[in-house]
Parts: C-alpha cells; sequence; structure tokens
C-alpha cells in the first residue's frame, strides 16, 4: 500500500510541475505580446501621406507596438543615422539613399524590401497657367523653378540626372530661385504657388489634386525609382521592425499607398 502510494504521489507531483511549467510559459508568452513596444522610423517625406496612414492601421491592429516616424530628407536622415547610431527601420525615399546605406552598413542587406514607385516629372500649378511642356520650357526666361537639395534629398539628385541627361542644367540653374530640405518642402513649393515648377516625383498630384499639375518627362532622360525600407543594424527590436515592414508589403499595406495614388507595381515610363 506505501509502495502504491508513493507511485502516485511522485506521479501527481510530476503533473503539478509540468502544470506550473505551463503557466509560467503561457504567462511569459502573453507578457511578450503584450509588452509594450517603440519603434523609431527615419522616413523620406516622398512617402509621408501613406507612410502616415500605414501607422495608423498597424499601431492599431498592434496596440502594443508604437511608430515613432522622424521625416525628412533621405540624406540628412541617413546622416543622422549613422551619427546617433539609432533607428529600428530607415525608410528613404529613393533606392539611391539605401544603396548608400548598406555601404556605410546602418541597415541589414537581407530585410530590404520594396514599398511602392517614383517617377521624377514637372510639377506645375494647377492648370498650367505658364503652359510649361517640357524641362526645355524650365530655361525660359522669367520662368521660376524650385528643385530639391542635392545630397540631402533624393529627389534633388534625381532633379539633377535629369537635367544633365537632358543638357539643361546650366540653362535651367538660372531660374531656380531656391532649393527645398524634403520632398515634402519641395511640392509645398507649387502648391503655395512660390515657384511656376519644380521636379518632383509623380505621387505628389495625389497630394494636392487641385492645386499640382503634372508633366511626364521622357523617359530617356529620367529612371524609375523606389520606396524601400530595410531593419538598422542599430535596432534592439529587430523582429518587431520586420514585422511593420512585412505589413508595408502586405496586400493592405500596399493597398494604402495605391489608394494615396502611389505605384505598387513598376510602372512604365
Amino acid at each position: 500500500m506505501a509502495i502504491r502510494w508513493r507511485r502516485w504521489s511522485w506521479l501527481l507531483g510530476l503533473l503539478v510541475l509540468v502544470g506550473t511549467g505551463w503557466q509560467l510559459a503561457s504567462a511569459a508568452g502573453t507578457k511578450e505580446a503584450t509588452e509594450s513596444i517603440r519603434l523609431l522610423l527615419f522616413v523620406g517625406s516622398a512617402s509621408k501621406p501613406p507612410a502616415l496612414a500605414a501607422k495608423a492601421a498597424f499601431e492599431k491592429a498592434h496596440p502594443n507596438i508604437t511608430l515613432d516616424m522622424t521625416f525628412g530628407g533621405s540624406g540628412t536622415l541617413l546622416n543622422q543615422i549613422a551619427l546617433e547610431q539609432t533607428g529600428d527601420i530607415y525608410m528613404p525615399g529613393s533606392d539611391d539613399y539605401m544603396d548608400k546605406a548598406e555601404k556605410q552598413k546602418v541597415v541589414l542587406p537581407k530585410t530590404r524590401r520594396i514599398v511602392a514607385y517614383l517617377v521624377p516629372v514637372i510639377c506645375v500649378q494647377h492648370g498650367n497657367p505658364k503652359h510649361i511642356q517640357s524641362l526645355q520650357d524650365l530655361a525660359r526666361p522669367k520662368i521660376t523653378v524650385g528643385l530639391a537639395k542635392a545630397g540631402a534629398v533624393c529627389l534633388g539628385d534625381a532633379s539633377e540626372e535629369a537635367l544633365k541627361s537632358a543638357g539643361l542644367e546650366a540653362q535651367v540653374k538660372k531660374n531656380i530661385i531656391t532649393y527645398a530640405g524634403s520632398c515634402e518642402q519641395t511640392q509645398q513649393l507649387v502648391q503655395s504657388a512660390e515657384v511656376d515648377a519644380v521636379i518632383g516625383w509623380d505621387a505628389f498630384k495625389s497630394w494636392a489634386p487641385d492645386k499640382i499639375d503634372i508633366v511626364p518627362i521622357p523617359a530617356k532622360f529620367i529612371r524609375l525609382h523606389n520606396i524601400p525600407a530595410a531593419v538598422c543594424v542599430y535596432s534592439k527590436q529587430q523582429q518587431a521592425a520586420k514585422q511593420f515592414i512585412g505589413f508595408l508589403t502586405s496586400r493592405q499595406g500596399k493597398a494604402i499607398f495605391a489608394k494615396h495614388g502611389y505605384s505598387v507595381r513598376p510602372p512604365r515610363i
């Protein structure tokens, strides 16, 4: 009888240990799922409207994750990441700056994904009152032009590339009255009628459809750009960062960008 009782006692103790272990594992999993996480994102302002919409949708679905977004020129943001050795996600306005980020080893190349695509165009005031139809027209007398600042803003580099390809850099430079420090500031120059035209992204039309019209630039002078995203090497929350990038490239994330006038598939130029 004593032997039988010892066997049952041993079995009962084992069940208690297993049950306790499951409870501890369950509690740990719950804690991990509900633990408050903050991610710091450096985002080129070329994607500001859809990025903010994606942030709202993601945070609603993941209440334990908060996304802190810093917007600005892609080059300026890259310098900030490298100097401060901080950030969870880098999302520049063009693939050029993600290439630079990889060379500087501030992002994890395997986490790089394409979110949307952008095409350089001429942005003019709604109705095109100055009848601007080409890059050549930007060199006309009394036409005022604004450009993004090359080296600090990806759009500035794309603008210089287009003007050099067309052989118009010197002529158009005479009409440039200001340089903008971000894509957002660049499109604002046309919105506020500070200039007659800027070289911008095709998506700018959707930012202010009643204030901005676009004029295509011949394909031989430009190239297709994309908006990429990647996890920073300094991130201590890489799993959560990958989760948000996965959301951006999911059907729901792409639908948000498409709704804001961005191409989520490579457009023909």
